[in-house]
């Protein structure tokens, strides 16, 4: 009978320590790496493969301040998907609602809810890596059937996990013929006459500068020219 009651304590025991986290959880120790990070900018360099459109290598600077500005200063345009490039994990909880935990390996695929109606996002799909609390994969399916996908490898940055490269996936429903949001930011002649249906984007990042110090002024400089 003690036997019987030991090896169910040790099994309640082993349960416990081993229960998976709540997805509020998984969001804060995710937010946790970025806790003493008020600032960060980092320089990109994007190569693009899209279908019917051609554009050069890109090089540009992302500057980023708590809790959600961004801004990008490029010398030419930037064809940057800001969905991916621009995602920082200082405020998901703040952003998004947890629908679904579920537990693979070493990894959680969550799926969030934007906390926001506005946004065009309805759905997010999202894979963490539970050894170091970095964001691994976001999928995002949108309302007219196309679908972004962006793959995050990371490295380590003064003590903090960083993304070291992204590699953006877009496919698109053949029937929609309209251009995605991004495109806009191309001139005017290079626009593509019909909507891409596939293509990559593939970004690598170097030379992180944290807690600079910068200011708000300078993000609204990038708010008064639009």
């Amino acid at each position: 009978m003690r036997g019987t009651l030991h090896i169910a304590l040790l099994s309640l025991v082993a349960s416990l320590l081993h229960a998976q986290p709540s997805g509020t959880q998984i969001l804060k120790n995710i937010e946790a790496n970025f806790s003493d990070i008020q600032d960060f900018s980092v320089d990109l360099e994007a190569n693009v493969d899209l279908e019917r459109l051609k554009v050069p290598k890109m090089k540009a600077t992302m500057y980023f301040k708590k809790p959600d500005r961004i801004r990008f200063v490029s010398e030419g345009f930037a064809l940057l998907p800001k969905e991916g490039v621009g995602f920082t994990p200082s405020n998901l909880l703040a952003r998004f609602d947890v629908e679904n935990v579920k537990e693979e390996n070493s990894e959680f695929i969550l799926t969030l809810h934007p906390k926001k109606d506005k946004t065009k996002l309805k759905k997010v799909f999202m894979i963490v890596d539970s050894s170091n609390w970095t964001v691994k994969q976001l999928t995002t399916p949108q309302f007219d059937g196309r679908q972004m996908k962006a793959e995050f490898h990371s490295e380590k940055v003064t003590g903090h996990w960083f993304p070291s490269q992204l590699h953006v996936t877009f496919s698109s429903d053949s029937t929609n013929t309209d251009l995605p949001e991004f495109f806009g930011q191309l001139p005017q002649g290079q626009r593509p006459s019909q909507n891409p249906r596939k293509g990559t984007i593939t970004v690598s990042y170097s030379n992180y500068r944290l807690n600079t110090g910068l200011k708000d002024e300078f993000f609204e400089e990038e708010r008064e020219k639009k």
